[in-house]
């Protein structure tokens, strides 16, 4: 089993994702986009999440920035009934600890 990136462990908490563990990804339910962190050398790819929908080449990611992709799938997770403020009170810590993470 891979070891889980905070943002990946984080967005496997919410109700439209589900964690791969082999893969060390997060599959959204709704869409089937597999989220994984993508790990390039340049400083801003420390919050960079390398996103593959079904029927896409999976070495040609789409990269997208945590910092506007967790927030935006928090807002979903909240519309479908997940609890805002423990939501809310997570979201803020993950980047941190995202940064953090070697």
């Amino acid at each position: 089993m891979a070891a889980l990136h905070p943002y990946i462990r984080f967005l496997g908490s919410l109700p439209q994702f589900e964690i791969d563990h082999h893969a060390g990804t997060a599959v959204e339910l709704r869409s089937g986009v597999v989220v994984a962190k993508y790990e390039g050398e340049k400083p801003h790819h420390r919050h960079c999440l390398a996103l593959t929908w079904p029927g896409q080449a999976a070495d040609r990611p789409v990269l997208v920035s945590a910092t506007k992709y967790v927030p935006l799938q928090v807002g979903e997770a909240i519309k479908l009934g997940a609890p805002r403020a423990e939501l809310l009170e997570a979201s803020r810590h993950i980047f941190v600890e995202a940064g953090e993470w070697h």
